[in-house]
């Protein structure tokens, strides 16, 4: 969803979703595991043993993941993988129709000095530090015209767009669709001297259309995932999105303000994935806080990203920004920066202004990058942490400003005291353990290729495996009601989740 200009007025009735029925068109097959076990997990693709499995029962594959270990396909080819060994959970995506989008921006003409002055990074750039170094992914529904509107020659002159890939449509990036993204672009690292500057000018760039302006859909979801694999292998540093899931085309497969607790929704499931393999991950908060949803949308609930909201010139909350928490209790969004009457380019590239958490972003994406650039040591959570500690709310967070704006400076500063830390200290065991309480299928998101171990009350084995998957599925439905307790260990790191079976 384009945050900047798709607003909704529906009311989400979650108890009207169970009584119509939800009938999704599309669902996720997860396998059981990799053929190849002795390749690392998250580079090596689906099996094509089972891939060709698939194909042969005649059952259309829409799309694939590497990090999930899964296949998308139409929910009309369910009943052909029922006697499959090798399929191991599936799950549904919503049902869909299009609808028609609405722009709710305020053009007028304007400089962009204090969108960047706010946040201190102008000083910032005097010394030096441009994020130069440093690859900043941007993920949008297009870049209208970036390769031919003059205020974006100084990024090809510099060969500062090193990879761009169209998810929607399969194919090279065509630079005609949709001038939202080229306006995040422009706010993250635009240098077009005496006219605007965006946040990281000295960065590098990799462009990503995954969102189809004209619908909004589970598949764009897909689309997402995809190209964060993508920017993996491509090795980008930081990935920022302006767009946000939680309400669909209809109210048929929306997502529930209880899913925004960062386990729940497969887009923040990547993303955090994403930040487990050392990727920074920001995103816009989204523009539902005058709106009937009111609350942050996904990915922005991940616990590893950087949620930003939005303020105006006079650092004061503006009132489209979504608010927080998270469904698990969270304080977001983490951060705000500037996000109304914003300085921006429009589809002829004249600088006009534009209003919405699109805007406030992409300058935080580039704060990161300069910071990243400037401290090569420090880990993506030490940037993270400086980042919070540097802002004017920290002591009081909430969630309208989460910790408030962020001053660049005094992030390095709390930067430079930090020490450089070592790998075990950089690695911990993650383990993810979901629904709790359960009644069947027990969700562990882990370090594939971990062990797992349950145990009753007493302390008994009752059950026992590896986890070959990023996402793998437990049966437990046998179990008796109670308490148990799952380990989940990978060499030397583990860790301990208190269980109830219902």
């Amino acid at each position: 969803m384009k945050l900047n200009n798709y607003w909704r007025t529906k009311a989400l009735t979650f108890s009207l979703l169970c009584a119509v029925g939800v009938h999704a068109q599309h669902s996720w097959i997860y396998m059981v595991d990799k053929c190849d076990t002795e390749q690392d997990y998250f580079t090596t693709p689906v099996c094509d043993t089972y891939i060709d499995q698939l194909l042969q029962k005649g059952v259309s594959i829409v799309g694939s993941s590497k990090w999930l270990n899964a296949v998308c396909i139409a929910d009309a080819d369910l009943g052909k993988i029922t006697d499959l060994s090798f399929v191991a959970h599936t799950k549904s995506l919503g049902q869909y129709t299009t609808e028609e989008a609405r722009t709710d921006e305020d053009f007028s003409y304007g400089q962009g000095d204090w969108q960047i002055e706010m946040m201190n990074l102008h000083r910032y750039h005097q010394l030096g530090f441009t994020g130069k170094g440093v690859t900043l992914g941007i993920f949008d529904g297009g870049f209208w015209k970036v390769d031919s509107l003059p205020i974006f020659d100084s990024m090809w002159a510099n060969n500062q767009i090193t990879a761009a890939f169209d998810f929607v449509d399969k194919d090279t990036l065509r630079y005609n669709e949709s001038t939202h993204g080229m306006q995040v672009l422009a706010l993250a690292g635009i240098n077009y001297p005496d006219s605007m500057v965006g946040a990281a000018p000295g960065a590098n760039f990799v462009l990503a259309r995954t969102e189809n302006t004209y619908s909004e859909t589970h598949l764009e979801e897909l689309n997402w995932l995809r190209a964060m694999e993508w920017a993996d292998s491509v090795g980008v540093d930081i990935i920022h999105s302006s767009l946000g899931y939680s309400l669909f085309d209809t109210l048929q497969g929306d997502y529930a303000y209880q899913d925004m607790d960062g386990n729940s929704t497969l887009i923040t499931i990547a993303a955090e994935t994403a930040a487990d393999r050392g990727i920074f991950i920001t995103n816009s908060a989204g523009n539902s806080g005058d709106d009937p949803w009111f609350y942050i949308t996904a990915p922005c609930d991940g616990k590893n990203v950087l949620c930003v909201g939005a303020v105006d010139s006079f650092r004061q909350i503006s009132d489209f920004s979504s608010r927080g928490p998270s469904a698990d209790g969270r304080t977001k969004p983490d951060v705000v920066a500037m996000g109304r009457s914003n300085t921006i380019p429009d589809p002829a590239g004249i600088l006009r202004r534009g209003s919405g958490t699109s805007f406030s972003g992409p300058l935080v994406a580039g704060l990161v990058a300069c910071l990243k650039g400037a401290h090569p040591d420090k880990t993506n959570a030490q940037v993270f942490d400086a980042i919070l500690q540097s802002c004017d709310r920290y002591t009081t967070p909430d969630n309208e400003y989460g910790n408030g704006i962020p001053d660049v400076l005094k992030a390095d500063s709390v930067l430079t005291e930090m020490p450089v830390l070592g790998v075990d200290e950089l690695k911990p065991l993650d383990a993810m353990v979901y629904p709790n309480p359960v009644k069947d299928i027990l969700t562990i998101r882990t370090t594939p290729g971990a062990a797992y171990t349950l145990l009753d009350y007493q302390g008994r084995i009752v059950q026992e495996g590896t986890l070959h998957n990023l996402i793998n599925f437990v049966d437990v439905s046998d179990k008796m009601s109670g308490v148990y307790y799952l380990e989940v260990r990978r060499e030397a790191r583990f860790k301990v989740v208190k269980v109830l079976v219902e």
